[in-house]
């Protein structure tokens, strides 16, 4: 498995109270989109989302709570805006079936990010574990469907082009081929995306529990992993041009990490930026 231009990062976490603080402030932003959030009531929205965007229960036992993906998914959203640059097409609320009391089944992130030469979906993936061999596992177990025409135009994109509304510059090249495709019939979407220069990135963040407590020896052993099990992994059902990432980042503990978050979820804990 290679990919074209990106290249696997990793990241430290020195202090996992402050990463905590970081994950459960971003779940804000995961939830609505700027044009939400503009002269709302930030800390009566929080707490709303809890119960209309999320399958959160206050009432749940430790275990199912500290199960949910909501804090992978906060983290990914933050990294990606911070670190990359990536502002969010779509919140991830948007993808909260009520009817079902479930969130759609679909990537863990949604943005479109226009470059001078190309069009960018960067539709990811993160996984929250103790384990990295499990997290990386788990990865592995779905990504030849991830990365294939079919989740990505039948499954997700519907969602995104309706959401077109959500681009700020309408005169923007996403927004105009968004537009063309919204007014008019396409015979065949895959060909459009290749005509109109669109790949996808694949960003897929693992957190999970130091080895040994030692952060070298973290990032190898993930490396290794993925070496050992996955290099030979191919990707024949998807048109477009792709290419995949690792984000990693070893941390003291994971479930401690969940645990000071769902404290903080439970109590109210007020938000502070």
């Amino acid at each position: 498995m290679t990919h074209i231009d990106l290249f696997d990062d990793c990241y430290k976490a020195d202090n996992i109270e402050s990463l905590s603080r970081i994950i459960y402030e971003s779940i804000l932003y995961y939830a609505y989109d700027e044009f939400q959030l503009l002269d709302g009531d930030h800390q009566k929205m929080f707490l709303k989302a809890f119960n209309t965007k999320f399958k959160y229960n206050y009432s749940a036992n430790d275990l199912a709570k500290l199960k949910l993906g909501i804090y992978g998914e906060a983290l990914l959203y933050a990294i990606l805006k911070v670190y990359y640059g990536n502002e969010t097409l779509v919140s991830r609320g948007y993808f909260y079936d009520m009817q079902k009391k479930s969130e759609v089944t679909g990537y863990d992130c949604f943005h479109l990010i226009q470059t001078e030469n190309e069009i960018q979906l960067w539709f990811g993936e993160t996984k929250f574990y103790q384990d990295v061999k499990g997290a990386i596992n788990k990865v592995f177990d779905n990504i030849q469907k991830a990365i294939s025409d079919d989740y990505l135009i039948n499954t997700n994109f519907t969602t995104i082009l309706q959401s077109k509304g959500n681009i700020a510059d309408k005169e923007s090249t996403i927004y105009k081929i968004l537009d063309k495709w919204d007014k008019s019939i396409i015979e065949n979407l895959e060909q459009e995306l290749i005509d109109n220069n669109i790949k996808l990135v694949y960003p897929i963040l693992i957190t999970y529990d130091l080895v040994n407590d030692n952060y070298e020896q973290s990032i190898k052993t993930a490396i290794q992993h993925i070496n050992d099990n996955y290099k030979d992994i191919e990707f024949g059902n998807i048109s477009i041009d792709f290419s995949i990432f690792f984000i990693l980042i070893p941390i003291e503990s994971a479930k401690t990490c969940k645990e000071t978050i769902i404290k903080w979820i439970d109590s109210k804990e007020p938000l502070t930026l």
